[in-house]
């Protein structure tokens, strides 16, 4: 707000002179803002290993959200290349993991979400602090080449970091970065070593924009898949090979395994897949 200060031409004086400091300052302008999101990690097992869930939940600061209009939301465009939303596989439910069989979008803004549920149908619900759950396992996506998707290895320890690399070369500390890893090239064999936390668990991350709302912004998908995390290669292959932006799809996609003792187990691979450019 501007600053104001009095002073009085002489002693008896009944005007002031004011002194508008703040005008050369731009003005300030008040208004409501949907309530901030901080972003919590829960994990659950997903074909064999720790899957991450990124739910957001309110902070609890003071904001204002309100309900929008889906009939008008696909009006809604980015002012930038921002992150706008997280697609994730499931939820938290009484506190627990949820696997879902259709996408879960989380957003930034009230607007973006309605955009979401015009496009990909799915729950209403009463205001959009946990985002929507969509009514589409597969949605067509527009990647932005091979940078688009990337997958990190990660190994946690007692005081933190402690291997971090793209499952042939260090991405960090600064003084190895670019030094082989030494991780094994089996895709089993890091697959065993991870599960004795012998060896660092691969965290795979797209970004993209809808296809159906291109104008809306950039979306982002992190999974820890290992069955993603393997076809990365073939993935980045085929986006370097097309001229431009590709027009891809993302899905989740049922798979029915048999484990010992001849029990069946089902559970839903993230899978990203490469049609053609984009147009």
């Amino acid at each position: 707000m501007p600053q104001l200060s009095l002073s009085t031409a002489q002693p008896d004086a009944r005007s002031a002179v004011i002194h508008l400091k703040a005008l050369q300052a731009p003005a300030v302008v008040t208004r409501s803002v949907p309530t901030t999101t901080s972003l919590l990690r829960s994990s659950h097992v997903i074909d064999g290993s720790l899957a991450t869930l990124h739910e957001r939940k309110s902070s609890g600061d003071k904001g204002t959200r309100k309900r929008v209009d889906p009939s008008v939301a696909l009006d809604v465009c980015a002012p930038n290349d921002a992150v706008v939303g997280r697609f994730h596989t499931g939820r938290r439910t009484d506190n627990r993991p949820e696997s879902l069989p259709n996408w879960r979008v989380s957003s930034t803004t009230p607007e973006t979400a309605a955009a979401v549920f015009q496009l990909l149908g799915g729950t209403q619900a009463d205001d959009w602090a946990q985002g929507v759950v969509t009514g589409s396992p597969a949605v067509r996506i527009v990647l932005d080449g091979a940078d688009s998707v990337a997958t990190e290895m990660r190994l946690w320890g007692p005081k933190g970091l402690v291997h971090h690399c793209d499952g042939a070369l260090f991405l960090s500390p600064t003084e190895v970065r670019g030094a082989p890893c030494g991780c094994p090239s089996s895709s089993e064999e890091r697959a065993a070593l991870a599960k004795m936390l012998k060896a660092p668990q691969p965290e795979t991350t797209v970004t993209f924009r809808l296809a159906g709302h291109y104008g809306l912004g950039r979306f982002e998908f992190s999974s820890p898949s290992r069955i993603l995390a393997d076809e990365t290669s073939e993935i980045r292959a085929q986006l370097a090979g097309i001229v431009g932006e590709a027009l891809c799809e993302l899905a989740l996609e049922l798979v029915t395994v048999t484990v010992a003792g001849g029990v069946e187990v089902s559970f839903r691979k993230p899978t990203l897949k490469v049609i053609g450019p984009w147009s």
